[in-house]
């Protein structure tokens, strides 16, 4: 493994490092705590799903389980190698380094054609959150694509700006989106014992126990995965956040509260005024509060769900963007992908193929296969994490790690387990046809990664360390036999 030590960046202020290095550590605590909830929730959309296959009971016990058995031991995972390898890249540095250059690549494909799939999901949500709040139902097919074209490019923007901006413009997407759920929280639990609320909306407790006629388990937990996993996914941009070593553990901590408070809050409160489970899908909220309280009240969520679709698509062009540039520092890919603004330090290749990949996938309107291909691919990354982390314990028990998991030998792997069968499930429960388009990229990334390593071969000067950071994966060396 190469360049255990770590190398100082110093660069005069005003002169950043341009060709690659980090210029300077930017993202501060809340801004770190942003981008991640993004990351893994982005506001309580989504959970009208799993209310529609399980019911309001199995909705919240579901989010607490999979929270316990699976999304805490992933943070935890998170919050160990984050810190211990504190450089962009993130999980691909995990896995390059307890298991080759080779496998880093992979699972840097996994991760990176999931967010990729999954960005594309968020200008089609903004058009339809806009539509909601503003009344414009009926545009023209040019309209709606100049809508997400601007919607697109704004974002954009925003990334080139500089990572510091990102989060900065995270924590004001995530204020504005949890405000109005907040107050409308309030006004619903107000009638949780009078059965009318403080504004007269009926409200009934009774919801929270029935159960919809008809129920799709696969939706209910695929959905559910889906809402509960990415918590590695700031980790691409470590190498940008200041003192990692404790920002990283107290951002995921704080990030956990926050996430299941936004789940499971606004399910109890929206199904206490709605019990018609057939008609919840995504979007239902608003149409519940449309009903129950306005037109205005419709307007003011529709608006908070706007923030959330750039929140979420702004943090997927983090996620990839990042991950292309670290990958690029390490010299697992050209170094052209780190190359960076000199006004403000963003990778601008890096983050313009994120922008053009989301072009590509936008005719992928279908919510159900987007999904499913999603949680295939990630889940199989997550289970290279969980294997790297525990091989690393094994095999460099002295490196220093900020954060350390408190269980050591088999109560670390009990601690995991369940987490591996939950994304054993994650990987295979899906239609055949979808498993046949996840296992097809799955392939078309192997022999891409074959294809980089045939590049760096035969032309090592495309794939140039960068200088100023600490360098985790040796690419001269395809597997983990040897490092």
């Amino acid at each position: 493994m190469a360049g255990d030590g770590k190398t100082e960046v110093k660069s005069d202020e005003g002169s950043p490092l341009i060709n690659g290095a980090h210029y300077k550590r930017t993202v501060t605590l809340w801004s770190l705590v942003a981008i991640s909830y993004f990351s893994v929730a982005g506001g309580p959309e989504g959970t009208e799903t799993i209310i529609q296959n399980g019911g309001v009971a199995l909705a919240v016990l579901g989010i607490i389980v999979i929270g316990l058995v699976w999304s805490i031991p992933t943070a935890l995972m998170t919050a160990e190698l984050a810190t211990m390898f504190p450089e962009n890249g993130g999980y691909t540095l995990w896995v390059g380094a307890a298991f080759g250059s080779r496998m880093g690549d992979i699972a840097g494909w996994l991760q990176f054609i999931s967010s990729a799939v999954d960005a594309a999901i968020y200008p089609a949500l903004f058009l339809s959150y806009f539509k909601a709040a503003s009344g414009l139902d009926n545009l023209a097919v040019w309209a709606d694509w100049g809508i997400k074209a601007t919607f697109i490019t704004s974002m954009f923007a925003l990334n080139l700006t500089g990572i510091g901006n990102v989060g900065h413009g995270s924590v004001g997407f995530m204020l504005l989106l949890l405000a109005p759920f907040v107050v409308v929280i309030f006004i619903a639990f107000s009638g949780a014992f009078t059965g009318t609320t403080l504004l007269g909306w009926e409200f009934n407790t009774a919801n929270w126990y029935e159960t919809p006629a008809t129920a799709d388990w696969s939706a209910f937990l695929m959905v559910l995965l889906w809402n509960m996993g990415y918590w590695e996914g700031a980790s691409v941009c470590a190498g940008e956040i200041e003192n990692v070593g404790q920002t990283f553990p107290k951002a995921l901590a704080i990030v956990f509260v926050i996430v299941v408070a936004n789940y499971v809050l606004p399910i109890l409160a929206f199904s206490g005024l709605d019990n018609d489970w057939e008609a919840y899908d995504n979007g239902y909220y608003i149409t519940i509060i449309r009903r129950v309280g306005g037109a205005h009240w419709g307007i003011l969520l529709g608006a908070a769900q706007c923030f959330s679709a750039a929140g979420l698509y702004t943090s997927g062009i983090v996620k990839n963007g990042y991950l292309l540039c670290g990958m690029a520092e390490q010299g697992m890919l050209p170094s052209a992908f780190s190359q960076r603004l000199e006004t403000s330090g963003a990778p601008w290749l890096a983050l313009s193929v994120c922008v053009t990949l989301t072009l590509a996938f936008l005719p992928l309107e279908s919510f159900t296969v987007i999904l499913t291909v999603d949680m295939n691919l990630y889940c199989l990354a997550l289970l290279l994490e969980i294997a790297a982390l525990l091989r690393l314990r094994t095999t460099d028990p002295d490196r220093v790690r900020p954060y350390r998991i408190p269980a050591e030998g088999v109560w670390l792997y009990l601690l995991f387990l369940p987490a591996v069968v939950v994304s054993l499930f994650g990987v295979f429960w899906a239609a055949w046809q979808v498993l046949l388009l996840s296992l097809g990229l799955l392939v078309g990334g192997v022999l891409l990664v074959f294809l980089l390593e045939l590049l760096r071969g035969t032309n090592p000067e495309w794939f140039r360390e960068s200088s100023g950071v600490q360098h985790f994966v040796d690419t001269k060396a395809g597997d983990a036999s040897s490092l």
